[in-house]
C-alpha cells in the first residue's frame, strides 16, 4: 500500500520518528490507527444507547477473558447487574 502524505503530515511523522518513540513509519501509522479506533469507540459510547452498547461490549470481553459461561443469563440481566 502506498500512502501519500501532505507536507504537514510528513513533518509530523518525521517528528515522531526523531522523538525516538517509534523505530519506523509503520509503528507511527499503527499507533495513529489505534488512537483513531479508540476515539471512535469513545464517540460511539456517547451516542444514544452507546453506553448500553459499550457496557455489553465490556461484559462480553470480560466473559471471553475469564472464560465465564453465560448459561441462562440475559444481556439485560448483565446490564442491570452492572448498573447496580
Amino acid at each position: 500500500m502506498n500512502i501519500k502524505l501532505n507536507p504537514e503530515q510528513e513533518k509530523n511523522v518525521k517528528d515522531e520518528l526523531q522523538s525516538g518513540r517509534f523505530r519506523n513509519v509503520e509503528e507511527v501509522i499503527a499507533e495513529a490507527l489505534q488512537v483513531l479506533r479508540e476515539r471512535e469507540r469513545l464517540q460511539s459510547a456517547t451516542k444514544p444507547n452507546g453506553q448500553q452498547r459499550e457496557a455489553v461490549r465490556e461484559m462480553l470481553a470480560f466473559v471471553e477473558r475469564s472464560h465465564t459461561r453465560l448459561d441462562g443469563v440475559s444481556v439485560k440481566q448483565l446490564i442491570d447487574e452492572g448498573h447496580a
